[in-house]
């Protein structure tokens, strides 16, 4: 039986459109010299294919500060913990923050509320802890003729906005100052939220 296409490969899908002189969240550790810097090691819209001269890159912002810590720093360290969550105030200070500004428009393909389930995707594509079903989705899209430049999609660990930006349109992005993250404002609503206690 011949395997069906992907339903993304194709088909029309929902655009989205992030304006230029839009800023978004970054937070990397900070033995990384380039805040644009990207890697390959596997991730929610990464590359599945082994060969690397095949692999394309992904980076990944997020609208706020907050979803940008979640997707860092906690992750999945508050599964089966409903009491506080203990970090290394050191740990934390080998992380920086940087602003991301949107230099020119980026064509993104929507992931959000109910664009999954209309485009027929498999809704661990975007929700579940495994990232099987969004890296096939994400090769689907980046193989498309029309180029899209990354993928518009909500974070499963609290449904704010992230953006997966392909290594081709990195170059629409621009970087600001890095900050430690533990001298950011930002940093002390969000210990807060999420019970985090820092040591």
């Amino acid at each position: 039986m011949a395997r069906l296409p992907h339903p993304l490969a194709s088909d029309a899908l929902t655009p989205a459109h992030a304006p230029v002189g839009g800023v978004w969240h970054h937070i990397f550790l900070d033995r990384f010299p380039d805040p644009l810097g990207f890697g390959f090691a596997a991730s929610r819209f990464s590359d599945p294919r082994r060969n690397p001269a095949e692999r394309f890159g992904v980076y990944y912002v997020g609208r706020t500060f907050e979803v940008a810590f979640l997707e860092a720093i906690v992750r999945d360290l508050r599964n089966g913990n409903p009491g506080p969550l203990v970090l290394s105030a050191s740990d934390l200070d080998d992380y920086v923050h940087v602003p991301i500004t949107v230099q020119a428009r980026l064509n993104l393909v929507d992931l959000r509320g109910g664009n999954p389930v209309s485009l027929g995707l498999p809704t661990d594509a975007v929700h579940a802890r495994s990232h099987r079903f969004g890296q096939q989705a994400s090769l689907a899209v980046y193989k498309r003729s029309d180029r899209p430049d990354g993928i518009w999609y909500p974070s499963r660990l609290n449904g704010d906005e992230n953006l997966a930006v392909y290594d081709r349109a990195i170059r629409k992005l621009s970087a600001g100052p890095r900050r430690k993250l533990g001298s950011c404002q930002e940093l002390a609503p969000s210990l807060t939220a999420y019970r985090v206690a820092l040591v």
